[in-house]
């Protein structure tokens, strides 16, 4: 039987998604073990591949549960592999998204659809990193037994269990404050694609829910809680919704439920209850923007800018203009 090189090996493994590195390690034992011993190496040699590497360990993407994935690990490249995959799906085969002519934007051409769709897959992958967060040391995560369905019971309304609430990892308070600082230091133009990414999904789940509009009487409260919920949870949320199924999609509600009796206890002043994460967005747009007095105008015309300009024309006609002032 032939016999390759270990050198060989590792130089196809380099190579490999991750589905591909766990057939590889099932082919023989010396196999498996030398790609167990280089994990670590060829995990960090691919995050490159991703426009937003992970803050340390990441979250799973199961229904009804999100445990902690080893940072540098094989199944850590699944996830995000995963999640590049579940984006796709919502950009390109969700019924409720037009790529062709995207909220506020007008009719694209395919070039700027593809500009697009990459600046929305790094929004969607700074929420994923948001969630991640909750992830790591000092914040988490809770333990698997929270995540359990018969906790859903006490999750009814604003007077929750104090200890329910806490360590409800839906709504993950420890992780909040952590999370609140990485989105005040975004940059603008990572600000802006995040904010027109989550307007845009709100302007999904309008359509996906156009049937609740007249029956629902918090159904504008559902749209600021949806928004919340793609912010704080990333590309599992919103794939969950939009392309899961119904078992995926009852999650989502739950999840939902659990948002409103969040919002409802910081509106009502419940001195534990926490602001939002998209308060905070919000507030780091408003700053970068110089407080537009719409924002979704401001975030429109900022992201149709950035998927049409020539950046590089631009850079070299504001050089050319400085020049002639100096002359």
């Amino acid at each position: 039987m032939a016999t390759f090189s270990q050198d060989l090996i590792l130089e196809i493994a380099q190579h490999l998604d991750a589905k591909s590195l766990f057939k590889l390690c099932q082919t023989s034992k010396e196999n498996n073990m030398l790609l167990k011993t280089y994990e670590r190496s060829l995990s960090q040699l691919r995050l490159a591949n991703f426009p937003v590497p992970p803050p340390g360990d990441v979250l799973s993407s199961e229904l009804y549960l999100r445990r902690p994935i080893k940072h540098g690990s094989f199944r850590m490249l699944l996830e995000l592999e995963n999640r590049k995959s579940r984006v796709k799906e919502i950009l390109t085969a969700s019924p409720h998204f037009n790529l062709e002519s995207p909220p506020g934007l007008g009719e694209l051409t395919n070039p700027q659809q593809e500009r697009l769709c990459a600046f929305l897959y790094r929004a969607f992958a700074q929420c994923d990193y948001i969630a991640d967060i909750a992830a790591n040391a000092p914040c988490g995560p809770p333990g698997v037994q929270w995540y359990e369905r018969r906790c859903m019971r006490w999750w009814g309304g604003r007077d929750l269990v104090e200890g329910f609430r806490l360590k409800d990892p839906y709504t993950n308070y420890p992780a909040r404050p952590s999370q609140q600082e990485y989105i005040r230091n975004l940059s603008k133009q990572d600000c802006t694609m995040i904010y027109y990414l989550i307007d845009m999904m709100g302007s999904c789940f309008i359509k996906s829910r156009e049937d609740w509009i007249l029956s629902d009487p918090v159904f504008y409260e559902r749209i600021t809680v949806f928004k919340e919920c793609v912010l704080r949870h990333g590309s599992w949320y919103a794939w969950a919704h939009f392309m899961g199924g119904s078992e995926w999609e009852s999650m989502t509600n739950d999840i939902a439920r659990i948002g409103i009796a969040e919002l409802d206890s910081f509106e009502c002043g419940d001195k534990d209850a926490m602001c939002s994460l998209q308060s905070v967005l919000i507030g780091r747009f408003n700053e970068l923007h110089k407080s537009p007095g719409n924002r979704t105008k401001a975030a429109q015309h900022a992201a149709k800018y950035l998927i049409t300009a020539d950046i590089d024309d631009s850079d070299n006609g504001d050089q050319e203009e400085g020049e002639d002032q100096d002359e």
